[in-house]
């Protein structure tokens, strides 16, 4: 499955990729790029793999006809996965196009951002003056999960956003129920799975229009995507180009997930500031 992750750049556009493609999932995603290149020009991409499991036969095929056909469309591709094979996969593409292909470890992805945006190093004097200018905050990003902290999370960003005039984007992250099965032993088929990721995700998303109607702001966006939550956030805060996120300190991520995980390797990993709010 392929699903869109917002990107503030006129021609670079991101993309996570989840399960084993199907002839299916390029039927509904070539289009969408045949629109992004007619639309912008040649493009250049960012394909972000998580719980990824290959191409059916069909797919490959898919794939290398429309790759063949659109090598000229395509300035960069940047993958971002953590598996060696996934590498392996990167260089045999690239073999086979003259669009530049790189492969990123998943805890490299901001600097795969930095180079699908053609930004150089800072030398270490610029560097010293941004790090020691304020600047108002433009996007805010509320990772929520629902919970009573996350909504304290919402509505001191609210207070924020209301100071500064800035845009909240409120996301939330789902974990396929498949991708706990090895550390829970769940019992069940993939086909129940998915049954439950549906409606679950349906809910969500029910959930977050009533967010985004409680906060009653007219710069507000929302948007649920699957993943694990650390790096899904810190994907989207790039994509987005978020300056400022704020979240709760403790969050529903399951038992084998430490309390307040998610948060530390947030505030951990991004470039931006983040704001934890405790209850």
């Amino acid at each position: 499955m392929f699903q869109p992750i917002p990107v503030f750049e006129e021609n670079v556009f991101a993309f996570k990729v989840t399960g084993k493609l199907t002839k299916k999932d390029y039927d509904e995603f070539l289009p969408v790029l045949t629109t992004l290149i007619h639309k912008y020009g040649p493009i250049s991409l960012l394909l972000e793999l998580e719980d990824f499991h290959g191409l059916e036969p069909e797919a490959v095929w898919e794939d290398y006809k429309f790759g063949t056909a659109h090598d000229k469309d395509f300035l960069k591709i940047a993958i971002v996965g953590d598996k060696r094979w996934e590498r392996w996969m990167t260089v045999l593409m690239d073999a086979f196009t003259k669009t530049e292909i790189r492969f990123y470890r998943r805890e490299d992805a901001a600097i795969a951002w930095d180079w699908l945006r053609d930004i150089e190093e800072k030398d270490e004097a610029t560097s010293e003056k941004e790090k020691n200018s304020i600047k108002p905050y433009k996007e805010i990003l509320v990772a929520t999960d629902f919970s009573p902290h996350s909504e304290k999370a919402l509505f001191r960003a609210k207070e924020i956003a209301a100071k500064y005039n800035a845009n909240i984007s409120i996301l939330h992250v789902m974990e396929p129920l498949g991708s706990y099965e090895h550390d829970y032993m769940m019992v069940g088929v993939p086909e129940q799975y998915d049954h439950t990721d549906r409606i679950l995700y349906t809910n969500a998303e029910k959930r977050l229009e009533e967010l985004k109607n409680e906060l009653g702001l007219p710069n507000v966006s929302g948007e649920v995507l699957w993943g694990t939550p650390k790096t899904t956030i810190l994907l989207y805060t790039e994509g987005k180009k978020i300056d400022l996120i704020v979240m709760g300190s403790h969050g529903r991520h399951g038992i084998s997930r430490l309390i307040g995980s998610t948060t530390n390797g947030v505030i951990n990993h991004a470039r931006c500031e983040v704001l934890s709010v405790n209850i």
